[in-house]
């Protein structure tokens, strides 16, 4: 099957591709969604994720739109290499070493730090990002996956409480309207 085409003509798509399709396609048409994934995928080569596999390599969002169109022909999510290039159009597995170092213009680092002590793991970050900074880095960002068992605060009904996300996520299946404590687009902290 063709990576690039979501028509499924011989079998009808589960209810679970169903819904992750609507969800997405919901997501990556906001247009604030899309300006910052574009902004963030230049230089970057970036890869549609489908269904039944990933898309044609190499690939990259010319237009923020193009994001859009991948999902309308069935991307589920989207994959953008930590490295950054002249023309991420260009990189080919023909290439020698040294066309490849030719091209590459930077990358990112990720360190993922796991632990299962959060708390260790949140010590541990404070101290490399201040190794960072001493060494000239500036620019630094952080983020802590959580589980299903990890309490969020949530508002129903005007009250607020603590429950566990996979919780939430059961009552909100169910049709429960709940309010969750988040980050606006001013960072600030709102239901």
């Amino acid at each position: 099957m063709d990576n690039n085409n979501s028509d499924k003509t011989d079998e009808k798509k589960s209810v679970n591709e169903e819904r992750i399709r609507s969800i997405t396609l919901a997501y990556y048409s906001r247009l604030d969604i899309r300006k910052a994934m574009f902004e963030f995928s230049q230089n970057r080569e970036c890869i549609p994720r489908y269904f039944e596999g990933f898309g044609k390599r190499p690939d990259s969002f010319q237009y923020d739109s193009d994001i859009l169109t991948f999902i309308q022909k069935g991307a589920t999510s989207f994959h953008c290499s930590e490295e950054l290039w002249k023309d991420p159009l260009e990189i080919s597995t023909d290439l020698k070493d040294s066309e490849i170092k030719e091209l590459r213009t930077g990358w990112d680092l990720l360190l993922d730090i796991d632990s299962p002590y959060l708390e260790y793991s949140k010590i541990f970050a404070d101290l490399l990002i201040e190794s960072l900074k001493i060494h000239g880095i500036k620019n630094v960002g952080v983020k802590f996956s959580v589980s299903g068992d990890t309490d969020i605060l949530i508002k129903k009904n005007k009250e607020i409480g603590l429950i566990r996300i996979d919780n939430a996520i059961k009552l909100i299946r169910e049709g429960e309207k709940l309010e969750v404590l988040s980050l606006n687009k001013n960072k600030k902290l709102q239901f």
